[in-house]
């Protein structure tokens, strides 16, 4: 069972695919396996993508579906909840503009 640990965030990354740019995207939910994100760039759902997150290693994702603008993507390992909780702490621009 997935367990979403941040939802509704706007958490600045870049996605990358196959010998793409760096694409910026926005985080906008994280679970154990599961990274949802906002990307105007149209991605190819058949190739993986790598994902960068300030202060995170290259995340290697598969894409799971697309909905307008939203990706579903599934990740290669699952993350502690502790490293979210840090993530969502330190990243989320919705929650420092709130403090």
């Amino acid at each position: 069972m997935t367990m979403i640990y941040g939802d509704n965030l706007q958490i600045d990354a870049h996605v990358k695919q196959c010998n793409s740019t760096n694409i910026i995207c926005l985080v906008t939910t994280i679970s154990d396996t599961i990274i949802k994100i906002d990307c105007a760039a149209q991605l190819n759902p058949d190739m993986p993508i790598t994902l960068k997150i300030p202060g995170l290693s290259l995340i290697t994702a598969n894409l799971l579906w697309k909905k307008n603008d939203e990706y579903g993507c599934q990740i290669d390992y699952t993350f502690h909840p502790a490293v979210i909780k840090d993530m969502v702490r330190r990243l989320d621009r919705k929650r420092l503009v709130a403090v």
